[in-house]
């Protein structure tokens, strides 16, 4: 029988939306295509969330809430483990969803990535829509189709791509939040204020400190500057191929370990700010951040105070092999996204145990 050789390249080509504002119509007037074909649909939330936030979701949902089943995880960030997942699984299985069903994520970015892999894996795959309720979620987490779960303390080293088909930033959903709450998204917004070039970095820059105390002109500001400029990018590079969507990982090498050694005593948004902080370190050690723009850096970085670093972070030996362990390594002893002005970045590889050692002490 003669051979036969085909070359094709497939891309998923669904139209993918984002949306940020204050006071958003229902989903069914977002996304009605979507909505009004969906046969069931499973809205994953967090219990805390939906105790909160009832009464906005039930205008989130609208006239979908009778095709509606509620799924919820457990709250305090504990919902991303393989164990939740399967429940997730299940519970969609046996209230019969089908592959033109429907998944929304309602909460934090641990709800969003937990529901964003459960749609990616069901059935081999149905449509799914992100709406962040957190600042932290709203300006990051709950944007790009990053789905994943942890696995024995590394975080997300289980997930796909998987876009939604509509991602909804409603700030509206911020008001019941406290103080702590938007101050753990600190580490992510000062990681936008860095790496966004020209406006974009100079209005979350400007609108940060009144984010953080809840003003609602200024959570818009950050929440559409932040959104924007991460769906932008990642529509340049949905699968981190080309080296564009990297960037948004700075601060995260060094914040993932941190996260994770703190037993979460340290919030994401706290440990990546720590994150920035170790990066900035690595950056000026190794004569990469350019002089004249380290008080600019130094500046954005006490924007706000994280909690000190517990000691366990500070273990180089423990912290090392986190590092060692990131799934942006590829492989490699190490690799981190450093730092060489405000929006101009640079990758950097194995750099040496000693110079890692160094700034990990300057922490202290």
């Amino acid at each position: 029988m003669k051979s036969v050789s085909l070359d094709k390249i497939f891309r998923r080509s669904k139209p993918v939306r984002l949306v940020c504002g204050r006071g958003l119509p229902p989903l069914s007037r977002l996304a009605p295509g979507i909505c009004g074909a969906a046969d069931k649909i499973c809205l994953v939330t967090d219990r805390r969330c939906f105790r909160a936030l009832k009464r906005g979701f039930d205008g989130m949902l609208g006239g979908l809430a009778g095709r509606t089943v509620v799924f919820e995880t457990p709250s305090a960030g504990n919902a991303k483990n393989f164990k939740t997942l399967e429940r997730l699984l299940a519970f969609m299985l046996e209230n019969g969803l089908s592959r033109r069903s429907l998944v929304i994520a309602a909460g934090g970015g641990s709800v969003t990535d937990l529901a964003g892999l459960a749609a990616a894996l069901y059935m081999r795959g149905v449509d799914w829509i992100s709406v962040p309720t957190t600042l932290l979620g709203q300006a990051d987490a709950g944007i790009g189709g990053k789905t994943a779960v942890d696995l024995r303390g590394v975080k997300n080293i289980a997930g796909v791509f998987h876009q939604p088909a509509l991602t909804v930033c409603d700030t509206s959903f911020l008001d019941t939040l406290g103080g702590k709450e938007l101050r753990a998204a600190a580490g992510e917004l000062i990681k936008y204020a860095l790496i966004a070039p020209g406006t974009p970095g100079r209005i979350i820059s400007k609108s940060l400190p009144g984010a953080l105390n809840g003003e609602k002109k200024d959570l818009s500001a950050v929440v559409s500057a932040c959104a924007a400029f991460k769906f932008e990018l990642v529509s340049k590079d949905e699968r981190e191929e080309t080296g564009l969507r990297e960037l948004l990982n700075l601060g995260h090498t060094a914040g993932h370990a941190f996260e994770a050694l703190s037993r979460t005593r340290l919030s994401h948004g706290e440990a990546v700010l720590w994150g920035l902080r170790y990066a900035a370190a690595l950056s000026y050690k190794l004569k990469i951040l350019d002089r004249k723009y380290a008080r600019v850096i130094e500046t954005a970085l006490c924007l706000t105070e994280p909690h000190a670093l517990p000691p366990a972070c500070l273990d180089f030996d423990r912290f090392s092999g986190f590092v060692r362990r990131d799934k942006k390594s590829g492989g490699r002893a190490n690799r981190f996204i450093l730092i060489v002005r405000p929006g101009a970045l640079k990758a950097v590889n194995d750099i040496p145990a000693g110079i890692l050692k160094q700034c990990l002490k300057e922490l202290e």
